[in-house]
């Protein structure tokens, strides 16, 4: 009698354990959409903190870009600013990334070529000035307005770093000036280039 009534107590206190387990660690569905809500608002207050706009000045900015071509030459590009201004801004997953720069030279090669045999090779460099530009990383493309703008003919292919000693065949200035750095082919433009005649006469 007494193992009967034992037996019967602890049959009681098994299945009494088993719901009190179920009740305690039983995950309901509304558990588990408050859980992935709670995470889901952390995860958005941990990238806006972290994933915020940032700025950074730099001094002496240098950009070396070169372009390489069906007959396989590379067209050369530089672009020296004084000073320049660095945003990153988040947008969505990914990032925009624009420099401003300040007191801007560009010299740029925009054909290489051979015009005679025993003349030697040649290319056409534009160079231009500027007081300031954007240059867009994300789109990979120079923007900037009122810019000096001139065309020289000078020996060699390769970029010299300085062109001051010699003589642009033409020059004047352009309200707006873009090109892309992306691709095979330069794409440059400059809106509303007003030439210098005085250097168009002399050329004559």
């Amino acid at each position: 009698m007494f193992q009967r009534a034992t037996i019967f107590c602890l049959f009681l206190l098994g299945i009494f354990t088993v719901l009190w387990g179920y009740f305690l660690f039983r995950v309901r569905s509304e558990d588990i959409a408050l859980i992935k809500q709670k995470i889901a608002e952390q995860e958005i207050a941990s990238s806006t903190t972290i994933f915020s706009t940032t700025q950074q000045q730099r001094k002496g900015v240098v950009k070396e870009i070169w372009f390489s071509q069906e007959d396989n030459s590379r067209l050369h590009y530089r672009i020296f600013s004084e000073s320049s201004l660095l945003t990153i801004k988040p947008e969505g997953r990914s990032f925009d990334l624009i420099e401003k720069l300040e007191k801007i030279k560009c010299w740029m090669q925009d054909k290489l070529y051979e015009p005679n045999p025993g003349v030697g090779p040649m290319q056409q460099i534009r160079f231009l000035a500027a007081e300031e530009g954007l240059y867009r990383y994300t789109a990979q493309e120079f923007l900037a307005q009122t810019v000096a703008l001139s065309l020289y003919r000078l020996g060699g292919h390769e970029l010299p770093k300085e062109i001051a000693s010699s003589k642009p065949f033409l020059k004047g200035i352009a309200e707006d000036v873009s090109f892309a750095v992306s691709g095979k082919s330069p794409q440059f433009k400059a809106k509303h280039f007003k030439a210098e005649l005085r250097e168009l006469e002399e050329k004559k």
